[in-house]
């Protein structure tokens, strides 16, 4: 598993779970319908006004190690890491593959080269 992580699509983008992750939810689920849930869950487990969290978000303080702190806000959003490359990634690796591939052509171009010079 690689450690990029990309943010979901709440409108277009599915989630399906390989086990059941809330209790009497469909295992799979768009996005949007997952986060309302989360936040659902969220609020009644949490303080009334949990449901912020994932929307306009808490003032607080942040410390990174090496900085002083910072004011600002913090938020929750659903985020997913590929266990493997993109599939454009592996596409991209194989068009360098085959360009630095020699072709027939390769002969005809450096000759029509050296015929300019």
């Amino acid at each position: 598993m690689n450690d990029e992580w990309e943010p979901l699509n709440p409108e277009k983008d599915v989630v399906h779970f390989h086990q059941e992750a809330f209790e009497n939810l469909p295992r799979t689920q768009i996005v949007f319908q997952l986060l309302k849930e989360v936040k659902k869950f969220w609020a009644k487990h949490c303080t009334s006004s949990g449901s912020r969290v994932f929307d306009e978000g808490f003032e607080c303080y942040v410390l990174i190690p090496g900085q002083q702190w910072r004011t600002g806000k913090i938020r929750v959003r659903l985020e997913f890491c590929p266990d493997e490359a993109e599939i454009e990634e592996k596409q991209e690796n194989n068009r360098l593959d085959i360009n630095t591939e020699s072709s027939p052509l390769d002969d005809l171009r450096q000759q029509l080269k050296e015929g300019e010079n």
